[in-house]
Formats: structure tokens, sequence, C-alpha cells
């Protein structure tokens, strides 16, 4: 597989998501398809695209490579340490700092804020119109 067919693999949500805003920007779909399409991509970012274990160790976070940003890595006691992580159980650290670690969380996280932000924009083009 060449080197766009191994990044449509890996980040087909982010593909999805730019797909569905410049399709609606153009007019070629409406607001129910872009509802769709940011609801896929948040769903991408949170369960499945390849970021790093977010999980709080003994020796500080979990480098594993983990998928989403919810989900933890290979570990058992990580799998799912996210909502923990979001919900602030850190003492020294709150759930801002954790979603914004390194470069990989904060695209993922602001891959969920572009997504979360579109499907606002659908709905209120469903009211509106």
């Amino acid at each position: 597989m060449g080197g766009l067919g191994k990044f449509l693999k890996k980040r087909w949500g982010v593909v999805v998501l730019v797909l569905g805003i410049l399709a609606w920007a153009a007019q070629i779909i409406g607001p129910g398809l872009l509802l769709l399409a940011a609801g896929v991509a948040v769903a991408y970012f949170l369960l499945s695209a390849p970021l790093r274990c977010i999980a709080l160790g003994r020796q500080g976070r979990c480098r594993n490579n983990a998928q989403g940003l919810l989900r933890g890595c290979w570990i058992r006691e990580h799998k799912w340490q996210g909502f923990k992580a979001l919900r602030g159980g850190d003492e020294a650290q709150g759930p801002g700092s954790v979603m914004t670690q390194d470069r990989q969380q904060k695209s993922a996280s602001l891959g969920v804020a572009v997504g979360v932000l579109s499907a606002i924009v659908a709905c209120a083009d469903f009211v509106f119109k």
C-alpha cells in the first residue's frame, strides 16, 4: 500500500470530517449528512485514532500506543482510563492538560472540538432553514 493508502487507513476520521465540512460548505450535501460525518469523526477521535495512552502510572504518563482519547493501551488497567482523566481525577493536572499533553492529543482534541462544532452548525441549519 502506498503512502496515501496508509494515511487513509490510519486517519480515515480526519478525512471524513474534512470532506464533510467542505461538501457542506459547497452545498453538495445537506445538514443531515454533515451531522452524520461529524458524529462519525467524533467517534473516531474518541475511540479509534492512533494516539499515546494517557493513563497515569507510577513513573508518570504511560507512553504506549493507544486507540482514541478515551481508550487506553494494551495494559488492562489502562483501558478506559481516559474517562477518569477527563473527569480531572489527577491531583496535579486538570482535564485540560491531559488532553493537550502532546501533539497527537492536541490534534485529536481539536478534531473532537471541530466535530462537535460541525454538529451544532448542522443542527442550527436544520432549525433555521
